[in-house]
């Protein structure tokens, strides 16, 4: 016996040296047994997502994972029945669209423009629709290819791959909040003061001795608008505010003028 080889008992001691079979025979195990890619992602406790990488070879999981994946996949090989071999090339064909679900593209179009306009817009998601894009998705069929397929926008196809646990929360498909519009102002002062000349200057105690005075003879709430250069509302409110006696007073109260428009 070569020296440089270790002894039966030292093999055993290093304990079991764990290699998956290659991914082409991880697959037909799988199928072959008849089990989903989803049942065998959560009789290991993992996602279907990570379920497909290790499936595929493009990660390997920890020590714990590989040996529990391991022991499946040669119980399926133990149990499977001998002398049967499936057809592998009907059980990789990916599933066929419904004939429900299936769009109606021109022959003439081409992908981006079927992508542009997708032809089941708004409408509900079928299941069947959802099994195909579960199967085409853990297949390897891109986004735009699944839109353009199903007639759906990229966008909603990766918000139902979102909430069959596929991909993460596409956060880049979430608008950011519109601004909201300043409404524009109703009137300016320059445009008041064309009608109104004194609009929104401030009242002068000598404005409010004449303005008691006038309110005192006689002159209506008309009249010293025009007098004063203000609306009636800012005469209104003024005369109220310097508690005026006379006819324009008693009709600044049913006016209804205050304190708020007294610049005016």
């Amino acid at each position: 016996m070569d020296a440089h080889l270790p002894s039966h008992h030292q093999l055993l001691s290093q304990g079991p040296r764990l290699q998956l079979p290659p991914p082409s025979q991880r697959r037909e195990l799988r199928e072959l047994w008849g089990a989903k890619l989803e049942e065998v992602a959560s009789a290991l406790k993992v996602d279907p997502a990570t379920m497909a990488a290790w499936e595929a070879g493009q990660c390997t999981a920890d020590a714990a994972g590989t040996y529990a994946y391991l022991r499946l996949l040669n119980a399926f090989h133990d149990q499977l029945p001998t002398g049967h071999e499936p057809d592998w090339t009907v059980l990789r064909t990916p599933p066929t669209l419904p004939a429900a679900a299936a769009p109606t593209v021109p022959a003439q179009a081409n992908p981006e423009h079927a992508a542009a306009k997708p032809v089941r817009r708004g409408a509900s998601w079928t299941q069947d629709e959802k099994d195909y894009l579960r199967a085409a998705f853990l297949d390897g069929t891109a986004v735009p290819e699944l839109a353009a397929s199903l007639g759906r926008s990229e966008k909603s196809v990766r918000w139902t791959l979102y909430h069959l646990r596929l991909i993460p929360f596409p956060a880049d498909d979430v608008p950011d909040p519109r601004p909201k519009a300043e409404k524009p102002k109703a009137y300016t002062v320059e445009d008041k003061r064309k009608t109104y000349p004194n609009a929104y200057a401030p009242w002068s105690g000598d404005d409010d001795q004449l303005l008691a005075e006038r309110c005192a003879q006689g002159v209506p709430l008309e009249g010293l608008s025009r007098e004063f250069g203000r609306n009636k509302g800012g005469i209104a409110a003024r005369l109220k505010k310097i508690n005026a006696v006379g006819p324009a007073a008693d009709e600044a109260r049913e006016y209804g003028g205050d304190d708020h428009s007294a610049a005016l």
